[in-house]
């Protein structure tokens, strides 16, 4: 494969399962599940399968200092923090509706990374960040996903999700330790979403044991969250924050086709534009310029 494409199996990949989130909440909910316990349970479960991962090649997960840090800090942004946004909206708006918000991730996650000089927001990337976003607002209008104007305030609470995301993917990448397996980075951030999650849990009075009839969904939803965490901090680690963060435009898609094909969601003509966009804007940030020599 060409140099190029390289990151582009591991983003589809990874939006496609970020993608099924909504689908996965909404499910449990609907069983009674209440949002910080299916986090909770998420997190712990993929927690437990990347630790076996570990086990069974020979990884450790370091305990340093810097490695605890690392943990916290992105088990709080990325999981539990984000969690607790996320899985408390989508039970009142589309399952849709809240993929075409994530993508505001890239956004924060270009102007904070050159904010912080950890990356070169060039004209280029920018400009393609500019595109994703312009397919989100189109795909937002009238003729796309929120259908009632009463979930508005629930929409715009849902909104916080992509700036715990973006703060999620630049401090993964700042604070990383050199040297670091991906798949031990993964498990020590999710054993800390999965610890964070349930304080937050215990604190709403919504630890409680689960309701059997969703056990078999949440252990789906557990193993996918593995599978993706490991694609995630590989991908941070081979092409960086900026590049990573444009998985939110393929979830913008994969989440309109899972709300469409679980849950009966009909988006709107507008789309077919919204996702010219938004591949576009995937394309000029994660697609290197053409080099000109002289």
């Amino acid at each position: 494969m060409p140099e190029a494409l390289r990151p582009l199996p591991p983003l589809l990949l990874l939006g496609s399962i970020w993608g099924a989130t909504p689908a996965f909440v909404k499910h449990l909910a609907a069983l009674g599940w209440p949002p910080m316990l299916i986090a909770t349970c998420a997190a712990a479960g993929s927690a437990v399968i990347l630790f076996a991962a570990c086990r069974f090649r020979g990884i450790d997960v370091p305990l340093s200092r810097t490695h605890l840090r690392h943990y916290a800090v992105s088990g709080l942004f990325g999981m539990a923090l984000a969690n607790l946004v996320a899985f408390t909206s989508i039970p009142h708006i589309p399952a849709g509706f809240f993929s075409l918000i994530v993508p505001l991730s890239p956004i924060l996650t270009v102007l904070g990374a050159a904010a912080l000089s950890m990356e070169r927001a060039t004209r280029r990337r920018l400009l393609g960040t500019v595109l994703g976003f312009a397919g989100v607002v189109v795909a937002m209008r009238p003729g796309a996903a929120l259908p009632d104007p009463s979930m508005l305030p629930w929409a715009l609470f849902a909104a916080l999700t992509p700036a715990c995301y973006a703060a999620s993917n630049l401090l993964a990448v700042r604070l990383a330790p050199q040297g670091t397996a991906p798949l031990a980075l993964a498990t020590g951030t999710l054993t800390a979403g999965a610890l964070q999650a349930g304080i937050v849990a215990t604190l709403l009075g919504q630890m409680r044991v689960p309701p059997l009839d969703g056990l078999p969904v949440s252990a789906l939803q557990a193993a996918c969250t593995a599978a993706a965490f490991m694609i995630y901090f590989r991908s941070l680690a081979a092409h960086g924050g900026v590049v990573t963060s444009q998985t939110g435009y393929i979830i913008t898609l994969t989440g309109l086709a899972w709300g469409w094909a679980l849950f009966g969601e009909r988006p709107g003509w507008l789309t077919i534009p919204a996702a010219s966009l938004v591949f576009a804007g995937l394309a000029l940030v994660t697609l290197p310029g053409r080099k000109v020599t002289r």
